[in-house]
């Protein structure tokens, strides 16, 4: 960041790097644009992992976008699944059950929209859009 802003004039103000729990994150309701999470989903219990996507899906703005990259699960490089296990084996004891979720479903139960799905060697990325609110009074309903 430092680097950037020497070099930007028109650079904005200098991001905050903040610690905390991706179950609980400290911001407010749509405080965000865009939200990122990568690798992270893989080492979550599946309960913190729901926790999470609702979390990031709440704070993301309306028109927003959520971005989540993390292993390959099955189904993504078919001849892989059987070995997608052995990661288990690794100090991973969340993996088994991260390679079965339903990643997608989480996110969607949150009012997000599924937008892409890009398989790159053993990474996955997923972008979900946020819808915008519709406002009482505009659109078609005015």
């Amino acid at each position: 960041d430092a680097y950037w802003r020497r070099t930007r004039p028109d650079a904005p103000p200098a991001a905050a790097f903040v610690q905390a729990a991706a179950e609980a994150l400290p911001f407010a309701d749509g405080a965000f644009d865009a939200v990122l999470c990568v690798y992270l989903f893989h080492e979550m219990p599946a309960e913190a992992r729901a926790q999470a996507a609702a979390e990031m899906a709440r704070v993301c703005a309306a028109g927003g976008v959520v971005v989540l990259t993390d292993s390959i699960q099955k189904g993504d490089r078919p001849a892989l699944d059987d070995r997608l296990g052995n990661f288990a084996r690794l100090n991973e004891p969340h993996y088994e059950d991260y390679v079965a979720c339903e990643l997608s479903g989480l996110f969607e139960q949150c009012g997000l929209q599924p937008e892409r799905k890009y398989v790159a060697s053993s990474t996955k990325t997923l972008s979900f859009l946020k819808p915008l609110v519709a406002v009482p009074g505009e659109g078609r309903d005015a």
